[in-house]
């Protein structure tokens, strides 16, 4: 049976058509990560790591197309936030930076900010001396790399790899950063857990930033995601 439409019909039922169909209207939403074991990071031309999945399901659930843009570390992430180049990106956690671009999802991880020292090391963590005189590593431009910058300590940053090998040699005397990804690397290297201590600081949730001029575009997509992210 053959259907007609008036011109005003015609453009109703189009109208419909494109509100009723996410896939046709909404523009594939382009995340950035870049390398942080076990969470995320980018081998052989492959995206792996543990936050992967969690995403890629709650983004299938909530029916928004995706793509992965690798980008070399978090200060970079941020820059292509704001030039366009990816419309968000994730494992994170907050900052007032990131906040003026971005949203923050619901935690996709919590984990925490945590102090490793050496058995050996000649500090204490609460000493006056530690604060003035200790060289302190940290996973470069980071979160908690800045935090320990404003906090006015001697901070070195380093790629997660190479600040655990420094760290085990004695090239600092303490390392502060996020605890999953340095017990990774510490793990990695196959340092034994007897030889330094955890002092956890703070929990941390860990989520997804996405761009607030996508959002302008498209102002639901963050309300589709949250419902579909369950936190780990």
């Amino acid at each position: 049976m053959m259907m007609h439409f008036n011109i005003k019909q015609y453009f109703a039922l189009l109208t419909f058509i494109i509100l009723t169909s996410p896939s046709l209207a909404q523009d594939s939403l382009r995340l950035g990560m870049t390398n942080l074991k076990p969470f995320t990071y980018h081998e052989d031309n492959t995206f792996k790591g543990i936050a992967i999945n969690p995403v890629k399901k709650a983004l299938q659930a909530s029916g928004i197309k995706y793509e992965w843009v690798f980008i070399e570390d978090y200060s970079l992430l941020l820059k292509a936030i704001r030039n366009d180049v990816i419309d968000g990106f994730f494992i994170a956690t907050k900052n007032v930076e990131r906040d003026k671009y971005a949203k923050f999802s619901k935690p996709i991880f919590i984990d925490y900010y945590s102090w490793f020292i050496l058995k050996d090391a000649p500090f204490d963590l609460d000493s006056d001396d530690f604060k003035i005189n200790a060289k302190i590593g940290a996973m470069v431009k980071t979160n908690s790399h800045r935090l320990t910058i404003r906090r006015g300590y001697q901070v070195y940053g380093q790629p997660p790899r190479l600040l655990a090998q420094q760290f085990i040699h004695g090239t600092f005397d303490a390392v502060f950063a996020t605890q999953s990804p340095f017990m990774y690397e510490l793990n990695a290297i196959n340092f034994s857990k007897r030889k330094y201590d955890i002092v956890m600081e703070s929990e941390r949730p860990f989520g997804m930033y996405i761009s607030k001029k996508y959002l302008s575009r498209y102002p639901d997509t963050l309300e589709k995601i949250n419902k579909h992210i369950i936190t780990q």
